[in-house]
């Protein structure tokens, strides 16, 4: 596979056993199971901080001493703690010393920066103390921070758990708007299956081993494996198993609009 990430034969531990993950180029995957299930701990295996015994591709490079720094520069991530994306004092500070650290110009950087801060709505953000800001103000500038060098491909490890429900929808939706308009491989680590339904395609591990894969519409008509693996439907999903075993609509709808203009005709 010459785009997206790819792992083989992984074995870690207690964690995985014969693991296998592929993620296609442009694919938005949500990857989802039990706490403690090792989701968080692939994150750090792409990039490299924790040497396995496995194959892993990205972007068609094999994840190594001599192209790790390689594979990095393909890949932004946020973590689900966002104080591990900071080094510097402000967030600007520490923008500007990440992308100069990769070979940008000050005009290059100071646009990026200006595009991004306006994109994310963080303007105010730029010169306040970092240990300032709420932890969703920490993760919205991580999250600018993750995107200023435009990677191919972006690690979310659960990156809008401490933003309220409004403004995390408006995130997952301007993600979702980034993999469709620019192509980028997005990666959600999240235990919210609520959350599954901005992307286009789930991967559930459990049993140290990916358990069920493919578009979202698929994973939720198998929901006696979601419950085996401790997951429920979101709420679109269920309802609209139930309305489909009524013959009350033809597909599965996810969208409640969408849902609504259906049942009302």
């Amino acid at each position: 596979m010459e785009n997206g990430i790819e792992i083989k034969n992984l074995n870690y531990g207690a964690l995985f056993h014969d693991f296998q993950l592929k993620v296609k180029k442009g694919t938005f995957l949500s990857l989802i199971g039990r706490n403690g299930c090792g989701k968080s701990m692939l994150v750090k295996m792409i990039l490299g901080f924790i040497s396995v015994d496995a194959t892993i591709l990205v972007d068609g490079f094999a994840l190594n001493k001599k192209n790790k720094k390689q594979i990095r520069k393909k890949i932004g991530v946020v973590f689900e703690t966002p104080d591990r994306n900071f080094v510097a004092e402000t967030p600007r500070e520490d923008m500007i010393a990440f992308l100069r650290n990769i070979g940008y110009s000050q005009k290059e950087i100071q646009k990026q920066i200006e595009d991004f801060s306006k994109e994310l709505e963080i303007q105010d953000l730029l010169d306040c103390s970092v240990s300032s800001l709420s932890g969703g103000e920490k993760q919205l500038v991580a999250l600018a921070t993750a995107l200023l060098h435009k990677p191919s491909i972006l690690l979310l490890d659960d990156a809008f758990s401490m933003l309220d429900g409004v403004k995390k929808e408006k995130m997952l939706k301007w993600i979702k708007k980034l993999n469709r308009e620019k192509k980028v491989t997005v990666i959600q680590i999240t235990n919210n299956m609520e959350d599954t339904l901005y992307g286009n395609e789930i991967a559930v591990i459990d049993n140290q081993k990916i358990i069920l894969q493919g578009s979202k519409e698929t994973v939720f008509q198998e929901e006696r494996l979601l419950q085996q693996a401790g997951l429920e439907l979101p709420f679109m999903a269920s309802l609209s198993m139930k309305l489909k075993f009524y013959d009350l609509i033809d597909t599965v709808i996810l969208d409640m609009d969408q849902m609504v203009n259906v049942l009302w005709k």
